[in-house]
């Protein structure tokens, strides 16, 4: 009896570490060489998810989204970041994505990877914000951690068309926050109840505020355009 309780305890062990298991979100933000071509390059960007990036090892999920401005965002989870960085690597030497890869202006372009906790469950989003910034120098993580739990549980997952929040870290301490929406209208709702939050605000103050980005985009549909 012993025995199997010591055993028990260790699968708990396992199954608690597995569930705690880190997977990595990897952010890209571009514009294209031209805005007259948009709709070819939503086609080729679908080829890509397709053909390519969810064939490769520890893939999950990819999401792309461009705003009012042609700037787009790809959101790529992978199981590791070893997937990620190896999906990079093979991308660049696939001469399949040559013509999508042309069309991007390399200038623009920013790609970061961070550590989530969060599995993806937003699959019928139409719309998301994204949005990293570094803390404070000062501040101390674990309350930041804390009240960063507290926008979502007190504020965000409240409104209207919320779908999830999920929050992780870069090596370099940047902090990445994406909330996906069923669609623009509960998104621009929600923002100015937002700034006005007492608990949204102590979260903003944490912030080193030179270094906040945030971008707001609209799912890419290129089945709808064709």
């Amino acid at each position: 009896m012993k025995f199997k309780l010591i055993a028990l305890a260790i699968i708990g062990l396992i199954v608690s570490s597995c569930s705690q298991t880190k997977s990595v979100l990897e952010v890209t933000t571009f514009k294209t060489k031209s805005l007259d071509n948009i709709a070819v390059f939503n086609k080729l960007d679908a080829e890509i998810e397709a053909n390519f990036t969810a064939k490769q090892p520890g893939f999950i999920k990819r999401q792309s989204g461009i705003n009012e401005n042609g700037e787009y965002v790809v959101l790529v989870y992978w199981e590791t970041l070893e997937n990620s960085k190896a999906s990079i690597d093979k991308f660049m030497a696939n001469p399949s994505v040559a013509d999508y890869a042309s069309m991007i202006d390399e200038a623009s372009m920013k790609m970061s990877r961070y550590n989530i906790d969060n599995n993806f469950n937003a699959a019928h989003s139409n719309f998301v914000e994204v949005m990293s910034f570094k803390t404070k120098a000062d501040i101390n993580m674990n309350a930041f951690n804390k009240t960063n739990k507290r926008v979502e549980k007190g504020f965000t997952s409240k409104q209207d068309g919320f779908l999830q929040r999920i929050t992780g870290v870069n090596e370099n301490g940047e902090q990445i926050v994406v909330v996906y929406w069923d669609n623009k209208s509960h998104s621009d709702a929600a923002l100015q109840p937002f700034m006005n939050n007492k608990i949204s605000k102590e979260f903003m103050d944490m912030m080193d505020q030179s270094s906040i980005w945030m971008g707001r985009y609209q799912k890419i549909k290129p089945e709808l355009e064709y």
